[in-house]
């Protein structure tokens, strides 16, 4: 993680260290305007949390109990996070290496 990335996440999970971090394939504009930013997978205590961070900021959080159905779908090679209806970004895009870790993660808790 960069500099911008750990500040937001020490902010956001009040100084908590995360159980798991992972830097998804998947990108969003958050202000640069010459490329995307990437999107962090980071599990918290019992929050999942996406973040990224340019000129603008991007924080999403669930509740690891609301993410028990989710799944790595191989045909598009995206991890689904499922059932929950919070998250604007529930398609993320790993290798079917880091999908399980993140699977593996999230059925522990």
């Amino acid at each position: 993680m960069n500099e911008l990335e750990t500040q937001l996440l020490r902010a956001e999970c009040g100084g908590a260290e995360p159980a798991f971090c992972l830097r998804t394939h998947t990108t969003i504009d958050a202000g640069r305007w010459w490329r995307p930013t990437p999107v962090w997978l980071c599990i918290v205590g019992d929050e999942l949390m996406l973040l990224a961070v340019a000129r603008r900021r991007f924080v999403e959080r669930v509740k690891l109990a609301e993410c028990h159905a989710s799944y790595y779908h191989h045909a598009t090679g995206q991890l689904v996070i499922e059932p929950t209806e919070q998250l604007r970004i529930k398609h993320l895009s790993l290798t079917p290496r880091e999908a399980l870790d993140v699977l593996n993660h999230l059925r522990a808790s």
